[in-house]
């Protein structure tokens, strides 16, 4: 008998938990609050605004005066990446490159002072930068260190979109709600999206990061509702 009584107490208590649920599935789920699917609107147009871009810096050490020296550097670059290559000094001041092979080249007059390069290159599918012809002679080899790896923004991806139709952009992204962006470069400002309606909660979420082919820095506002 008290088996027979253990097995009706457990059956009404499945039937309970059962009926709770059935209960429970006739409400609609509670929708998720806008400002976590703001960051979810801005999370996706900044993936798709954004690509990889590498940094690897380097440094000589001088010991004479040379003119025209052509440095040089050993590379091998991953998939996609070559052509997007540049060479700059620490400050940011661009300097004449060439690419040969897995070699890249670049040249300057030489000191007896030490120099601090960075070369820059990112995911962009675009014609060779580094194409400059220059005379390879007083070759000094530099050594690169350690590449540094951060999402940047693309001026290639920005035009893209804007010269997509803003339904078909928000579709292919899978976003629902509707949102506008301001794009400020360097005081340039640049406008995509839905006007901004007059009685609605709006959540803006901004986002900062320079632009891979200008180095600007650039200012992303990204307002949901």
């Amino acid at each position: 008998m008290n088996i027979d009584w253990t097995i009706t107490i457990a059956v009404f208590l499945i039937f309970v938990v059962w009926s709770i649920n059935y209960y429970l599935s006739l409400f609609e789920t509670a929708p998720m609050p806008l400002e976590k699917e703001a960051d979810i609107v801005k999370d996706k147009i900044i993936e798709y605004l954004t690509v990889d871009g590498y940094r690897v810096p380097m440094k000589l050490n001088s010991t004479n005066t040379t003119n025209n020296a052509a440095l040089f550097m050993n590379f091998t670059w991953p998939d996609s990446t070559k052509n997007s290559t540049r060479i700059f000094f620490a400050n940011g001041t661009s300097l004449t490159c060439n690419i040969i092979g897995d070699v890249l080249y670049w040249q300057l007059n030489l000191t007896n002072i030490t120099y601090d390069f960075v070369m820059r290159f990112a995911n962009q599918s675009i014609d060779l930068r580094c194409n400059t012809s220059f005379t390879i002679a007083n070759e000094t080899k530099t050594i690169p260190q350690a590449m540094e790896k951060s999402r940047i923004l693309s001026q290639d991806r920005i035009n893209e979109m804007t010269s997509t139709g803003y339904g078909d952009f928000k579709n292919s992204l899978s976003i629902t709600r509707d949102f506008r962006l301001e794009i400020n470069i360097s005081g340039n400002i640049t406008n995509y999206g839905l006007n901004l309606p007059s009685i609605r909660n709006i959540f803006v979420k901004e986002y900062w990061n320079t632009i891979e082919e200008t180095g600007e820095k650039t200012k992303v506002s990204v307002m949901t509702w």
